[in-house]
């Protein structure tokens, strides 16, 4: 994605034009892709055989895509296992609510908000008919139905305005028909309608993240750490993304995005890596740079991201050599071209 530009980290002796070749991403794949986004990249910049330049933190050295569309989960366990919180407006889950919250979960942002430890009463308090068009909107939207998805979430909305969870399956039906400006405002709703839901602010920081707008990534995923502080990994991704992006604090982006790699056993985020990968680049520590490259192409050697990772994979295992300078004449011997040597003078 298009990130605030800079120099690319790259004083370890490697081809400049490969990394100058190789570049963020700006467009990011309908929200229904499952495990690893596609994207368009920028055409390449820059030119080869460039001197190296130094490192600069918020450079981004690898392609990362941004698109962080939460799955539904497999079987067998919860990789976003929370912890119990108290807040007030919230109620803890227990085996009636759980089921109510479930009904939410639309491999969307609101499958996110599911995983939650608390739920505030609004959301208890949906109508069984406003649920059903709902469910009909997440089985339309899952089938790429966009038209017939966004008709029955208006509808689940007409029934209950403060239906948070539909607010924000609306702003990915909208963003999925490009409606982008129109999306904004039906996740800014759901943060509206219900401050303790977490999905809204996930959706709104994946829109500024698009608009490499950081700051306000930064705001929304502090939003987002204020409901669940340790337990979300998109909550901390992004905030590790904006902490990098903005060149706030390395060791504070690193403990945000291994925390996030931690929280994601089942490799529903696999972009944590790359950036990771970029974090370490900008630490000038290649061993741990190539470690998140190939953990990367581990759980994603099918994504539109892997080629540019192996390449600078490549560049990392097998740095150019570099050519030893030329030995200078020493004083004293006589010179070895006869291009440089002065011809005799001529005696008269």
């Amino acid at each position: 994605m298009a990130l605030p530009r800079g120099k690319t980290p790259a004083n370890r002796g490697r081809c400049a034009s490969a990394r100058s070749a190789i570049l963020i991403t700006a467009a990011l794949v309908a929200l229904a892709a499952p495990a690893v986004a596609q994207k368009t990249s920028h055409p390449p910049s820059g030119g080869g055989g460039a001197p190296a330049p130094s490192p600069v933190m918020g450079a981004p050295t690898y392609p990362q895509p941004y698109s962080t569309s939460p799955l539904t989960l497999p079987g067998g366990g919860d990789p976003f296992a929370q912890l119990p919180v108290t807040m007030p407006g919230v109620i803890t889950v227990n085996g009636d609510s759980a089921r109510t919250v479930e009904s939410e979960a639309c491999n969307s942002w609101t499958d996110s908000g599911v995983h939650s430890p608390t739920v505030s009463v609004t959301r208890l308090e949906v109508p069984d008919k406003a649920s059903s068009e709902f469910q009909k909107a997440c089985s339309s939207y899952k089938g790429k139905k966009l038209t017939d998805a966004e008709e029955h979430v208006r509808k689940a909305l007409g029934l209950y305005p403060q239906y948070a969870a539909s607010w924000v399956l609306l702003g990915q039906v909208l963003d999925a028909e490009h409606q982008l400006q129109e999306a904004g405002k039906a996740c800014s709703q759901g943060a509206t309608v219900d401050p303790k839901y977490i999905a809204p602010y996930l959706c709104l920081a994946e829109f500024a993240a698009r608009s490499d707008d950081w700051k306000q990534v930064s705001q929304l995923s502090d939003e987002a750490l204020a409901i669940d502080p340790t337990s979300n990994a998109y909550a901390l991704y992004y905030s590790a993304a904006a902490d990098f992006h903005l060149q706030k604090s390395l060791p504070d982006a690193e403990q945000h995005a291994r925390a996030a790699a931690d929280l994601d056993p089942w490799h529903h985020l696999p972009q944590v890596h790359l950036l990771l990968a970029n974090i370490y680049a900008s630490r000038n520590d290649p061993h741990l740079e190539e470690s998140e490259l190939k953990e990367f192409l581990k759980i994603a050697s099918n994504s539109a991201d892997a080629p540019a990772a192996r390449v600078m994979l490549k560049g990392l295992q097998n740095p150019p050599r570099q050519n030893p300078p030329a030995p200078s004449a020493q004083a004293g011997a006589p010179p070895t071209d006869s291009a440089t040597t002065p011809a005799p003078t001529e005696q008269p």
